[in-house]
């Protein structure tokens, strides 16, 4: 990597002007079924969930998101954030931003009885969807899938009305030769699916979502023996970095396997809102993400990418997939309105050119 690349910020490598969006075909309003949008506060980390101190919090952040997120035709945005904090976002932003509760506990001790009461919190904010996440990591703090307290936690939501859920399910390949390089402790990526098809086996009765391309953008064939095996189950978009890198070089299968199930397929970024971050960081995942689903723009892509390690690029290469309209329709949009049921956006009627 030269010394120009070096300096440059993360959120553009490469130089490129975001402005140039002649690429972009689709006309009509999206939907983010999967981001962070939350308060943030001066002593927040640059990653990872804020402190327990809520104290002055702001949504000038949140702001800035959502302003960026409109100048791409995001017309609204599903936030998973702290129970607090729904309140202060719904009365500033009101039909622009959903919620989603994210059910984890803390510690592997932690009673499931704090769970069910973070359910209960959400319940009360009228949440739309429950997320689990279940990545490999969190496995020393029981955060499986299918462990007993969210089975319950799922019984109960559903009971309270809740037909919608995520599942954040295993991480990209390349992790499972570093990160989770030791199986014994986090287990192999195909055995990450195994409480997945169960709970999907106990509750036929919910819509399911799952995070990240399901976990496995790396391998179609096996999303679409999912897709085919489990017809409550839909996949989104999000996770930019990952999905370019590894969309990008399987590029026509990934097209098939969309335009085979057009139904089932939602549009997310998995942005999240960070105290300092400038308004080009929202910028470049937007335009990588418009630009690999509904283009053919190839090129070397703008964001750093720590899990990208072929030396003779500084980055992956983005080869957009430039899914056929009608396709592009429902992944933005309609699939998304449906789930959520309700949903009035007024005067956001598609425009397929």
């Amino acid at each position: 990597m030269s010394q120009a690349q070096t300096s440059a910020p993360e959120h553009n490598v490469t130089g490129i002007d975001y402005a140039r969006r002649e690429h972009f075909c689709y006309r009509g309003p999206i939907i983010d079924i999967h981001t962070h949008v939350t308060q943030t506060r001066p002593g927040d980390p640059p990653a990872g969930p804020p402190p327990e101190n809520r104290a002055g919090a702001t949504s000038e952040q949140a702001a800035v998101m959502l302003d960026v997120a409109r100048e791409f035709g995001i017309v609204k945005s599903v936030s998973m954030c702290p129970p607090e904090d729904i309140p202060v976002l719904r009365q500033r932003f009101g039909d622009a931003i959903g919620f989603n509760g994210s059910i984890v506990k803390k510690t592997v001790d932690d009673p499931d009885d704090a769970a069910i009461r973070l359910l209960e919190r959400f319940l009360e904010q009228g949440v739309a969807i429950i997320k689990y996440w279940s990545a490999p990591r969190g496995r020393e703090r029981g955060l499986f899938v299918d462990a007993p307290w969210r089975i319950e936690t799922t019984r109960r939501a559903i009971a309270a009305g809740v037909r919608i859920f995520m599942v954040h399910v295993a991480d990209p390949d390349a992790w499972f030769g570093t990160v989770y390089a030791d199986a014994g402790k986090f287990g192999t990526k195909a055995e990450q699916y195994v409480g997945l098809r169960r709970m999907l086996e106990m509750f036929p009765e919910a819509a399911w979502i799952g995070a990240h391309m399901g976990g496995d953008p790396e391998h179609p064939d096996h999303l679409q023996a999912l897709l085919e095996t489990y017809p409550h189950l839909h996949l989104d978009t999000s996770a930019t970095k990952w999905q370019v890198r590894e969309i990008s070089p399987r590029r026509t299968a990934i097209r098939d396997l969309m335009c085979r199930h057009p139904d089932r397929f939602l549009f997310g970024s998995d942005l999240v809102t960070r105290q300092h971050l400038p308004r080009e960081h929202y910028v470049s995942r937007y335009w990588c993400q418009r630009t690999l689903w509904e283009s053919d723009w190839q090129g070397p892509s703008p964001i750093a990418d720590p899990d990208w390690q072929q030396a003779e690029q500084p980055t992956p290469p983005l080869a957009g997939v430039r899914l056929p309209m009608a396709v592009l329709d429902k992944v933005y949009f309609r699939n998304a309105e449906k789930l959520l049921g309700n949903l009035h956006v007024a005067g956001c009627a598609p425009v397929l050119s």
